[in-house]
């Protein structure tokens, strides 16, 4: 993860900067009119803040948000959002004596290291709360890649879609959509979309 971290405070000011100029997700939004008014919300990998954290909180949501990007946390801070709290975290490590109404994880997961993936299902449903929803993206092909993005390299992780169906279910979750190659406007494309139940 220190690679990650790296990569990403070297991109931060290209990475900021093309982040400002995106409309927030049509899937973020259609997820969020399935909460409850003043829901709390994890934001995995929130970046700069911009636009999906910023977009829950202007809207009433609590929203705590967690990156391992510490020029991301600073910059999502100095945004003054309300309701909202930053902090330098790794999902695998963090750990919140309040579990959350609804977790957001949206192109932070394949960054995991591909020995740790199956973790990562277990460790949201112990920060959900019952009933509480997960929204996620994800690779869908079993395997490790590198990939650059602002010139620099990145490393990707992911399980199969079937491993991931199989792990979600074993965690106390059901699985209120999954599409694979998901493609709209405001997101463009990604191999996989989940959005999960905590029932357990």
């Amino acid at each position: 993860m220190d690679e990650i971290k790296n990569a990403y405070d070297k991109i931060f000011f290209k990475w900021c900067s093309y982040r400002e100029k995106m409309p927030i997700n049509k899937c973020i939004v259609d997820f969020a009119k399935q909460l409850k008014e003043g829901s709390s919300i994890l934001d995995v990998g929130c970046g700069s803040g911009v636009p999906i954290s910023a977009y829950l909180a202007n809207n009433g949501f609590k929203v705590t948000g967690i990156d391992i990007s510490s020029n991301m946390i600073k910059t999502a801070k100095s945004l003054n959002l309300p309701n909202s709290t930053f902090m330098v975290e790794d999902i695998l490590t963090y750990n919140h004596n309040i579990a959350f109404d609804a977790i957001i994880a949206f192109d932070s997961l394949w960054h995991i290291k591909y020995s740790e993936q199956s973790k990562i299902y277990s460790k949201i449903a112990s920060l959900l709360n019952k009933d509480g929803l997960f929204i996620f993206t994800h690779g869908k092909s079993d395997g490790e890649i590198m990939g650059t993005m602002f010139g620099e390299s990145f490393y990707y992780s992911a399980l199969s879609t079937e491993t991931v169906k199989k792990l979600l279910e074993e965690n106390g979750f059901i699985i209120l959509s999954l599409i694979e190659n998901y493609k709209e406007k405001s997101t463009g494309e990604r191999d996989l979309l989940v959005i999960a139940k905590k029932i357990i």
